[in-house]
């Protein structure tokens, strides 16, 4: 609202200034139109008439009349550009804006609640949950769907648990498990989803940097790592032996969830709160994070090593991801936004998945 606010007063202090140029203009065309009369009758009066003396009197105050408006003008000039200067470093001010890899997002908190839902045929609005976003447009996009927590968690982690089994688990290890698991999804896919196959080669580049530390740490202090327990240690680290395959698609998600379900006494629905929860299950490391008191923006960096994406190996297989958290009086988003550009075709979905991600809004 604030930011409506100065949009406005900046359209008002223009349509003033484009105003008083206009009259500016037409004044001076005044004054010079009244100085050629005085000239012209300077010339045809006697210089022994009494009133021959007054002429170079009236040019002189009708000279000093615009240069004083002029200076006006131009003091008026000057304040607008100082006042929209001002306006638009507060804007940027208000901005969150992160980056991953070499590419940048940008969120305004302010322009993300709004009082009125936008809608439109490029527009995803849902009312019930209080949320809208511009649909990702161009070739391999499939229109959002919404799917359920436990479908979602079947579908990344290549489990056949029924619902209530994956309920308990989730409900055991998150105090924010029953807030999660009821949680409503839509999701934009793009092309089709694939699957990262792992093994006990498989590891990132976090990891192996920590294994090189422990490794000379180890040596500094007289002791032999071999590479077996090196291997080991890449397994457990990497959750190889409890996950060896995973679902991955170029996609955007908004996971909207309902504060009623929020049943832990001692837990509240405070955003910095969510975000720790949210680091200890997705363990990944964080490459940008902006915050403030109304939205947590951040992005991750993923470099996968020995992989295989349905089948085909990969040395290298790289994963961006987008985050962000917030909230309204009754629901906690979780916007999520993940890219590859070694899908096939990903590199055209860029820009469009970056500006659904960023035109996200919720009901005050």
């Amino acid at each position: 609202m604030g930011q409506e606010n100065t949009s406005h007063e900046k359209e008002k202090k223009s349509t003033i200034i484009n105003a008083v140029k206009s009259w500016l203009g037409l004044f001076t065309l005044v004054v010079l139109v009244m100085e050629g009369m005085l000239v012209l009758a300077m010339t045809l009066t006697p210089a022994s008439d009494p009133i021959f003396i007054l002429y170079p009197l009236m040019m002189f105050l009708l000279a000093m009349a615009l240069m004083i408006a002029w200076l006006i003008d131009s003091k008026q000039k000057r304040k607008f550009n100082i006042d929209r200067f001002n306006a638009e470093t507060e804007r940027i001010k208000a901005q969150q804006t992160v980056k991953v890899d070499n590419m940048e997002i940008s969120v305004d908190p302010e322009k993300s609640t709004t009082k009125e839902l936008e809608t439109g045929l490029n527009m995803f609005t849902d009312n019930m949950l209080q949320f809208s976003f511009e649909k990702p447009v161009g070739d391999g996009w499939h229109a959002p769907k919404f799917i359920k927590y436990a479908d979602f968690v079947r579908s990344t982690y290549f489990t056949n648990l029924p619902d209530d089994q994956l309920e308990e688990l989730i409900t055991a290890n998150s105090p924010y498990g029953k807030l999660f698991f009821n949680a409503k999804i839509v999701s934009v896919v793009f092309g089709e989803p694939k699957a990262i196959e792992m093994d006990e080669n498989t590891s990132t580049e976090s990891i192996e940097e920590y294994l090189v530390n422990m490794v000379e740490k180890f040596k500094k202090e007289g002791t032999e790592v071999s590479e077996e327990e090196i291997k080991e240690a890449r397994v457990k680290l990497n959750q190889t032996e409890n996950v060896s395959k995973i679902g991955f698609a170029v996609d955007f998600k908004i996971m909207a969830m309902d504060k009623n379900d929020m049943d832990t006494p001692f837990l509240d629905s405070s955003l910095p709160n969510l975000f720790l929860n949210f680091g200890s299950i997705i363990k990944e490391t964080i490459d940008s994070l902006k915050t403030d008191d109304n939205s947590l923006l951040w992005t991750t960096k993923n470099k996968l090593k020995n992989v295989s994406l349905d089948g085909e190996p990969y040395a290298s297989f790289s994963i961006y991801r987008l985050y962000r958290l917030l909230k309204n009086d009754d629901y906690i988003y979780f916007c999520s936004a993940q890219y590859s550009p070694q899908i096939e075709g990903a590199h055209f979905a860029w820009d469009s998945l970056k500006k659904s991600f960023e035109s996200f809004k919720i009901l005050k």
